[in-house]
């Protein structure tokens, strides 16, 4: 009996020396870790890199320096925590899934208060049809108008309001109709890096092709654009016959106003509208929506673009803009920006955004 209780209070004091042994600190590491796990925080189990900005932070296959680089994160793109060690942590974040230095991360609860300060917010339409406004206030004018599960980034928010930018206006939306939260992002694989550098290198070939055939046919024929870069001569177009008759027609409309929704090419008209009303005149009947016209006709390259050819714009939502190919590396479409009070019909730099692709409806 008195042998087991000699062991019995060896045991109890073993464990209270291991107790003793965690300083605080390390404890307090621990349990933090352990209750964002278990919490009900909306970043529990998650990682944001917390690094400069013109910086890139390496996801590599293994837990040291010396591993391969299998994807990069930027600042504010956020990953899952699959485990997480002393100094390295095992993350997956889209497609990519490696160790990042703990150093570089900010974890769980914290992303909160690193978000507020570090990453941008976006807002996404709830709605079929959103009003944005010139003033945070229902009373205010409409700015225009915008589409549900469009996505636009906030430059500022109030308890009820989103300030957004939309084709280069800024306004007002309700987020009562929105949901608001932060771009975190995600990182990319080195696959995915080297199929973009590939993507930039093949558009600036063909944004010069454009310049290049332009400036020769220009100089062939002795005709010029304007200074205003809002015009281009006659002679300067190249293509189908019935191509450049389409631009002419489509040009005589330039200041006319915008209207989304719109039908009018004369009182107010949206980009496919007026693409679709233009067509029309020529015989060619198309789709009222760009995301349906992005399918029709047959896919041509930008770096072979004929004038009457249709470039598509969008984002990661998809096609969201149609613009008429005039020759010269212009363009003319239906545009709610600038530089008419509430948009309008105008002519600008075919690549003043990245198309998307372009279709060439004329046989």
């Amino acid at each position: 009996m008195i042998i087991k209780k000699m062991r019995l209070s060896m045991a109890v004091a073993a464990l209270a020396a291991s107790v003793l042994m965690t300083t605080p600190a390390q404890a307090a590491e621990k349990k933090t870790w352990q209750e964002s796990q278990q919490s009900d925080s909306k970043y529990a189990g998650k990682a944001v890199a917390d690094i400069s900005s013109n910086t890139t932070l390496n996801v590599r296959k293994k837990g040291n320096l010396d591993a391969e680089i299998v994807g990069k994160l930027k600042k504010g793109n956020m990953a899952a925590v699959l485990k997480k060690g002393e100094q390295w942590s095992k993350v997956k974040s889209g497609n990519v899934t490696g160790y990042v230095h703990n150093d570089y991360l900010i974890f769980g609860d914290d992303i909160e208060a690193f978000a507020k300060k570090n990453v941008k917010q976006v807002a996404k339409v709830t709605t079929e049809t959103l009003r944005v406004r010139e003033k945070a206030s229902t009373k205010s004018d409409i700015v225009t108008l915008v589409s549900e599960n469009e996505t636009y980034k906030v430059k500022k928010t109030s308890e009820d309001w989103a300030k957004v930018n939309v084709d280069g206006k800024t306004g007002y939306i309700s987020k009562e109709y929105a949901n608001v939260k932060y771009s975190f992002g995600k990182a990319k694989s080195m696959e995915e890096i080297r199929e973009e550098e590939q993507k930039k290198q093949e558009e600036q070939m063909a944004k010069e092709a454009v310049i290049q055939t332009s400036s020769s046919s220009s100089s062939s024929n002795g005709g010029s654009q304007a200074s205003s870069g809002k015009t281009v001569s006659a002679s300067s177009i190249s293509g189908s016959s019935t191509g450049r008759k389409l631009v002419n027609y489509a040009k005589q409309f330039i200041g006319n106003p915008y209207r989304y929704g719109g039908n009018s090419l004369t009182s107010g008209i949206d980009c496919s509208g007026f693409t679709q009303q233009i067509f029309a005149k020529f015989g060619y009947n198309i789709s009222r929506t760009s995301s349906s016209q992005a399918g029709e006709g047959v896919r041509v390259s930008t770096s072979s673009l004929q004038p009457g050819d249709l470039l598509f714009y969008g984002g990661k939502r998809g096609i969201n803009h149609v613009a008429v190919y005039i020759g010269g590396g212009q363009v003319v479409h239906a545009s709610n920006s600038a530089p008419y009070p509430k948009g309008g019909i105008k002519i600008s730099n075919a690549f003043y955004r990245t198309p998307v692709c372009a279709r060439r409806i004329i046989k």
